[in-house]
């Protein structure tokens, strides 16, 4: 069984306009919304590759509606924590006539410590020996950094095989308890290291810095240019096919679906790269996160190019 972490949900409402013009207002505009949040997204991915998955994390009580709806809908299995509150909003706007897009990213409100502590305890009782647990997304505010390193470390000692995909001090402390996988992109490579990273041959040389660290497969994700993996010996660069690009919002935790399912089905690495840029190609075709069609996936894992570097 394959879970995924959702403990900073949002909303993302995502706006088409022809061209974004500050002081402007726009009317009729097109819009989607819909819950999200990366272990949401990256759950949606696993579901409609046909593997069984879940969420658990936190549910803010006031949206607990719209999100149950959802995954019940999907046939996503869900095991929450109710939290006082609402969902944090992410707003899209896409311009249709150049192609570009904004991001705006609303913060969550602070939480007390009981709850962190609250939901350590309620995670530990679901950990079964066998099963992939996905630690992704930001953490709430109120929350340790070292969260997903004590979700690791639990992790770890019940059998369970972790994943990480996160940011800033949650990414860096979460590493430190030795995930079975990451999935940083250049912006988190240079983060964490505290230095720009150029060129392949520098990414790959800071990407087997953390197989050092004791992490056995590193992912980083390139954007349209593929990504760069790594396990023992081996070092691939994985370059995408050329799509029709609707929306990239989601194509990094595409990615990390991708991964998971192959990890499921005992993939050899070369064809989880393949599968894992692949869905991240597939998402860029659709709009919204967490959307991929999967015949398209199968498709494009023949286009994808691997190399060794």
């Amino acid at each position: 069984m394959i879970w995924c972490t959702i403990l900073n949900p949002t909303l993302d409402v995502i706006c088409k306009v022809d061209e974004l013009c500050g002081g402007k207002t726009y009317v009729d505009s097109e819009c989607l919304q819909m819950p999200s949040g990366k272990g949401l997204n990256v759950a949606r991915v696993i579901q409609a590759l046909g593997e069984e998955v879940g969420v658990h994390g936190l549910l803010p009580e006031y949206d607990c509606r719209r999100i149950i709806a959802l995954l019940d809908g999907s046939g996503i299995q869900h095991r929450f924590l109710s939290i006082p509150g609402g969902m944090r909003i992410n707003t899209t706007i896409l311009e249709e006539r150049s192609g570009g897009s904004t991001h705006i990213s609303t913060s969550s409100i602070p939480l007390p410590p009981r709850i962190q502590h609250d939901y350590m305890a309620f995670a530990a009782q679901y950990m079964q020996p066998g099963d992939f647990w996905c630690c992704s997304g930001s953490l709430p505010k109120g929350f340790s950094d070292n969260t997903y390193a004590a979700l690791i470390e639990k992790g770890t000692a019940a059998g369970i095989k972790t994943v990480l995909d996160s940011r800033g001090q949650a990414f860096k402390r979460g590493v430190r308890a030795r995930p079975l996988m990451i999935k940083p992109n250049l912006n988190e490579l240079e983060e964490f290291f505290g230095e720009p990273v150029q060129g392949v041959h520098h990414i790959a040389l800071k990407g087997k810095r953390f197989l050092d660290m004791g992490v056995s497969y590193v992912f980083i994700s390139l954007g349209a240019d593929g990504m760069i993996a790594l396990h023992k010996n081996d070092c691939l660069l994985c370059s995408a096919p050329g799509v029709p690009v609707q929306d990239t919002v989601g194509c990094g935790d595409a990615m990390v679906a991708g991964v998971l399912v192959a990890f499921k089905r005992q993939f050899s690495f070369t064809e989880t790269c393949r599968m894992a840029v692949a869905c991240g190609s597939a998402k860029a075709m659709q709009n919204g996160p967490g959307m991929i069609n999967g015949t398209q996936v199968w498709q494009l894992m023949e286009e994808v190019s691997v190399t060794a570097v």
